[in-house]
């Protein structure tokens, strides 16, 4: 009884909080365009005196127009020593403002960053990655005639965060929230302090941790993720190991044959005991097979769940409805990198995001356009047509190119309203065909819909080391494929190609372009690869399936893992 209380004490803060900030971004949008000069105003003259401020002539910044004529594009080359500098304890140097935190990005494209973030910009992610989703499953279920549930969840987020010589705590932007949230995650998530907050990095099967606390829980109202892709194959993971699970939950133990650190599995036992009954209504379900939804069977009170699932992450999303039907709300937590929080969805189900005003000053480049060309602003834009976004935040990045391309769909009130589209660094190009990381996506997704099969994971390489050069696909199918079936999934691949890129067929006819090739991959591959980043100080949380194979250390990783060599 205690915790239905507390889970519907906090169901009814959150969503509370959730409806002020929705009702905040609702004014913030209605005067979006004052909003911005008023930013770029207040930005100026409070970093006209640190160093990149008196470099780049911050004092002489009166309007948009001087800030556009005046101050360069960058990128995170122009901040990296400011940023070491930084977060060895100097000050003055991008920004005036109080740092709260820094972000590290995942490392999954490159080097790791670490990001700066102010106090403000970290109360914005606070209030819109926690209680903003809240809102909008209240209006959700209020629309339905009912009340939010008690809110007690299945969370996949990893608080992984280390201090710097600064002072100041560095960990992915994601779980910046629950951080804060340390103190009364108990009460709203099933997961033990042990595996949200792990304090090595040490080897353990997350997969199994997370599940084995959830499962025995029958009272579980939602489920929340960072990126859908987590959810998905911790689903998968369930569907091939339930019976383990299943017997552990019955005898109240952690199995031997999962990898645990000794003194993390003495604690965590000692949190559970046998439970026959649970693990006899799970086995029935299970039994029964997952080719209808799962998720409903065991959780009845599943009412809606969170994470990232659009971009190249939007077919994920499709997977995932096989464990949690076709019917259960999703929000889609918004548009962000490590340098911010940018948009969010005002609904669930929504893939339409309205852009926080108050949150950073926003321009807009027109994709291809020639050198020089101005970028818009927000009340600049039409809707229906893509966009490289360029970012001035409120930490100490100024103009700065994330080299994402958005879509805007419309505006809300002043705001425009965007989705992401795909990042313009893993864009494949060889001939001049420029396929996209979304193109790419579609693809795969015709593929496994044209053959019947399912993919755990899939990339694509560039080989410019033939000639002519060709593209490679390497697929990780859900069940083993024999090798020369590669054939003929490379001849789907190509046809579609050709299908959907105009410029491709020509290519290939005209002997400028090769036949594509498929490999497949040995199972586990890419789970693989995320245990490799997060060997190598990768923030988990943050890491995105590997989609094109642009490194060689990427190149060695994929190709050593192709099924039968």
């Amino acid at each position: 009884m205690a915790g239905k209380v507390t889970g519907r004490i906090m169901a009814e803060i959150g969503g509370g909080l959730g409806k002020a900030e929705h009702a905040k971004l609702g004014f913030y949008a209605a005067h979006a365009n004052q909003m911005q000069r008023m930013i770029l105003k207040n930005l100026m003259r409070t970093n006209k005196n640190t160093d990149y401020g008196k470099r780049n002539r911050f004092r002489d910044v009166r309007s948009i127009e001087d800030y556009q004529r005046i101050v360069p594009f960058s990128a995170y080359e122009d901040y990296a020593d400011y940023i070491r500098r930084m977060a060895n304890g100097e000050k003055n140097l991008i920004t005036s403002k109080y740092i709260g935190r820094y972000a590290e990005s995942s490392g999954s494209t490159g080097k790791s960053k670490l990001v700066p973030i102010s106090a403000w910009s970290l109360w914005v992610c606070q209030c819109f990655s926690f209680s903003a989703p809240v809102g909008c499953a209240v209006k959700h279920f209020k629309r339905l005639g009912k009340r939010l549930p008690p809110q007690r969840g299945l969370l996949t987020v990893e608080a992984v965060s280390h201090k710097l010589p600064c002072g100041r705590t560095a960990s992915g932007l994601a779980p910046i929230p629950l951080l804060y949230l340390k103190p009364i995650v108990r009460f709203f998530a099933t997961s033990p302090y042990e595996i949200l907050f792990p304090k090595s990095r040490e080897p353990m099967d997350m997969h199994y941790m997370k599940l084995r606390f959830s499962l025995i829980d029958n009272k579980v109202s939602y489920l929340g993720t960072v990126f859908i892709t987590m959810l998905e194959s911790m689903f998968f993971y369930l569907e091939n190991n339930w019976q383990m699970l299943c017997d552990d939950i019955e005898k109240g133990i952690i199995s031997q044959r999962v990898v645990v650190p000794p003194d993390i599995r003495k604690r965590l036992e000692k949190k559970l005991r046998p439970l026959p009954e649970r693990a006899a209504q799970l086995r029935a379900e299970f039994q029964k097979g997952f080719d209808t939804p799962i998720i409903p069977r065991i959780w009845p009170n599943v009412g809606w769940l969170y994470g990232m699932g659009t971009g190249s992450l939007a077919l994920y999303a499709k997977k995932l409805r096989r464990y949690i039907g076709e019917d259960l709300p999703i929000h889609y937590l918004g548009y962000a990198a490590s340098e911010g929080l940018m948009a969010v969805p005002l609904e669930l189900d929504s893939f339409e995001y309205a852009l926080l005003p108050q949150n950073g000053f926003y321009e807009f480049l027109p994709l291809d356009s020639p050198e020089g060309t101005k970028p818009l602003t927000i009340g600049e834009l039409t809707p229906g047509t893509d966009y490289e976004i360029i970012l001035t935040n409120l930490s100490g990045l100024y103009r700065y190119r994330i080299g994402d391309v958005v879509r805007v769909t419309g505006y809300y009130k002043e705001t425009p309203k965007i989705t992401f589209m795909y990042r313009l660094n893993q864009i494949a190009n060889i001939t001049g065909e420029k396929i996209s990381q979304q193109a790419f996506d579609l693809l795969i997704d015709d593929l496994s819909r044209i053959t019947g099969t399912s993919f755990t994971g899939y990339c694509l390489y560039a080989d410019r080391d033939t000639s002519p050069g060709h593209y490679v696909v390497l697929l990780e199918p859900v069940e083993p494929l024999p090798a020369k079936e590669s054939e003929t999934y490379a001849r789907i691949f190509e046809e579609r190609l050709c299908e959907t890129n105009a410029l491709v067929y020509p290519q290939i006819r005209n002997g400028a372009l090769g036949h594509c090739e498929v490999r497949f991959l040995r199972a586990g591959a890419n789970e693989e690869y995320r245990e490799f980043l997060r060997q190598n100080g990768a923030n988990l949380n943050q890491v995105k399936p590997v989609r094109v194979i642009d490194t060689p250390e990427k190149k060695q990783f994929f190709f050593d893992r192709i099924a039968g060599e």
